[in-house]
């Protein structure tokens, strides 16, 4: 019973994803996750505890797969220098976004929240975002020799993970219509965009630090 309970949760969460990615929150409905998932409408509420906990669920579980947790701190607490970090943590989420026109239904998922969010991703920031954030920063200041609360750390990770968010929210259409390339290669846009953020990274580096040996 346990067991064919866990494999119907984990059903609806695959279904649902799909729903809501295709028709977003507001014009999916419980009824119809389970008519497709075969299983009865009070599974929704079973599970979940309804439609809002269901698509909290399915917000954690699409940012989850995009990178979890475990490879985030594996990356960022390795031995490696700062720019094969980068380089690492780069590879693995534009590889995953790159996946898009194959219909994964985590990255329609997460597009639509970042462009129209709702309160319901509260869940996902606490569990899934904020904790990465935390290990990321935290890799940033120690390339640039700062505390992770630094401002410099905030304004270069936005720097960094900016272009990642522009290739998971910008629609895939425009994008072969304005940069037909960018994807053509995702190694080669994955070392552009670590040497671009490396680069950067020195240069405010240099200037943090020349600041601090200059006299008052």
């Amino acid at each position: 019973m346990r067991e064919n309970g866990a494999q119907t949760k984990q059903l609806l969460l695959e279904v649902a994803g799909r729903v809501f990615a295709e028709r977003g929150y507001v014009r999916a409905t419980s009824k119809e996750i389970c008519e497709l998932a075969h299983a009865n409408i009070a599974a929704v509420n079973y599970h979940f505890g309804g439609k809002d906990g269901l698509y909290a669920a399915v917000l954690e579980e699409a940012h989850a797969r995009l990178v979890s947790i475990d490879i985030v701190a594996e990356i960022t607490q390795s031995k490696a220098s700062g720019a094969d970090k980068l380089r690492l943590l780069l590879r693995r989420i534009v590889g995953e976004i790159a996946k898009r026109d194959q219909g994964a239904w985590e990255l329609r998922v997460l597009s639509r929240e970042i462009m129209a969010p709702t309160p319901l991703m509260d869940g996902m920031m606490k569990n899934q975002v904020a904790p990465k954030a935390k290990l990321v920063t935290g890799m940033i200041g120690e390339i640039l020799g700062v505390p992770p609360t630094h401002p410099a750390v905030s304004r270069s990770t936005v720097s960094i993970v900016g272009p990642c968010i522009f290739l998971l929210i910008t629609n895939p259409d425009w994008q072969k219509k304005i940069f037909p390339t960018l994807l053509a290669d995702t190694d080669e846009l994955v070392d552009h965009m670590v040497a671009f953020a490396v680069g950067g990274l020195q240069s405010i580096a240099a200037s943090l630090h020349s600041s601090a040996r200059s006299p008052r």
